[in-house]
């Protein structure tokens, strides 16, 4: 069974959504399981002071990473992925998505 075409809430977008809500809920869960293993690298690389003081700016990094996979499960769960893009704290990520 094929899954059907959601057409786009914004007009701006040619290409409509095409992915099973099921599917798009596994895809969020896996993002969030990424979030969580990556959030749990950082705390134990952080249990050791000169890891983290030495490493600082790729704990940052991997902070990072589990943000955009938060807002990306977000947006892959969404009904209007659209809508979503104006709450993204990120900025970086936000605008390579709105551009």
């Amino acid at each position: 069974m094929r899954p059907e075409a959601i057409p786009s809430p914004n007009p701006d977008i040619a290409a409509p959504i095409i992915a099973p809500l099921g599917l798009r809920g596994k895809i969020a869960d896996e993002l969030d399981q990424l979030r969580e293993d990556l959030e749990e690298i950082g705390v134990q690389l952080c249990l050791d002071e000169e890891v983290m003081l030495r490493c600082m700016e790729y704990l940052q990094r991997l902070d990072e990473m589990g943000q955009r996979s938060n807002w990306l499960a977000a947006i892959v769960r969404a009904e209007d992925p659209i809508g979503v893009l104006p709450d993204i704290t990120l900025q970086a990520l936000a605008d390579r998505l709105k551009g």
